[in-house]
């Protein structure tokens, strides 16, 4: 079996506040082959996009390793940033916040290009852009526009365009849809799976819509708290979800099945327990329904079938 692209081994990421240390990120162990998508799904607040960033060293990393075809690029000297920004690049959520309002869509998607050197010439440069945005679903008409001049599927697919400039291996995608109208989603994912399809990209695609990663991850890993509660096969994951909060969150999800309107839920109950300097034990204990004085211990991620991993004293 081929060594994965992307590799992140015990990751951790601090912040520091008034009160302590706040947990974001702990201990997260993930793999990503080439061609291939991993999901990310939890609650708002449970470390998803600050894992994506702190892999693409937006923000500092506090411990662990983030491996790209088997090189740390935790340990790159300021000189090494522009191969990571060659080979690992991110699409963020909100289109509009992460585009310059003062520069054109041809500037735009033209300014990775200039700072990470990959063409000599003006002119090089503006063929490629062209060639760029027609490959991102971007009409030629729009190259002298504005971001505020954009609907919201443009503005997106200008943000895809900048991570495409540089031909990434590795993208990032940090909840790329969830402010776009269903249809318009359907032609971001579509172009997205095309993309991935045509130049073998690797995705980590993060996302709180359990129905978009479904559609879109060969695996998906489950977050709480900073931590990893179930990491497994798309179809495996849907089939046999084992952690209670996995089971809770498939559980939310709307169902057009008239039948099923008025099936027992398991909703989670309960206060979500304050990660800054966290006790030792389970996170998820305090909504927990099977909770015990069991779980007051160390809970690591144990694979109890083939490539299916949770983190659960109860579990396997």
């Amino acid at each position: 079996m081929s060594a994965p692209m992307v590799e992140t081994i015990n990751l951790k990421k601090y912040f520091k506040t008034g009160s302590g240390m706040l947990h974001a990120v702990e201990d997260v162990n993930l793999k990503i082959e080439k061609g291939k998508t991993l999901g990310v799904v939890g609650e708002s607040g449970c470390g998803k996009s600050t894992l994506g960033r702190t892999i693409l060293r937006l923000q500092p990393a506090t411990d662990g390793q983030v491996l790209y075809e088997g090189e740390d690029v935790l340990k790159y000297k300021k000189k090494d940033m522009k191969k990571l920004h060659l080979n690992m690049q991110m699409v963020f959520q909100d289109p509009f916040s992460s585009l310059d309002p003062r520069m054109s869509i041809h500037n735009l998607i033209a300014e990775p290009i200039e700072v990470c050197d990959i063409f000599k010439t003006k002119k090089e440069i503006n063929e490629h852009v062209v060639r760029i945005m027609e490959m991102c679903g971007l009409p030629a008409n729009l190259a002298n526009l504005y971001p505020h001049e954009l609907d919201g599927g443009f503005r997106q697919r200008v943000g895809l365009a900048r991570a495409m400039a540089v031909s990434p291996k590795f993208i990032v995608c940090d909840e790329p849809v969830s402010a776009l109208d269903v249809s318009i989603q359907a032609q971001i994912l579509n172009l997205l799976m095309d993309l991935q399809d045509e130049r073998q990209l690797s995705y980590m695609f993060i996302t709180h819509d359990l129905c978009v990663v479904k559609h879109i991850s060969n695996e998906i890993m489950v977050m709480y708290m900073g931590q990893t509660v179930e990491y497994a096969k798309t179809a495996e994951l849907f089939a046999h979800p084992l952690h209670p909060y996995t089971q809770a969150l498939l559980e939310a999800v709307p169902t057009p099945d008239l039948s099923r309107r008025n099936r027992e839920r398991n909703t989670l109950k309960g206060e979500v327990s304050n990660p800054i300097n966290p006790a030792p034990g389970c996170r998820f204990k305090p909504r927990c329904r099977f909770a015990d004085k069991e779980c007051d211990g160390e809970c690591p991620l144990k694979e109890v079938s083939p490539g299916h991993l949770v983190a659960c004293c109860k579990c396997g």
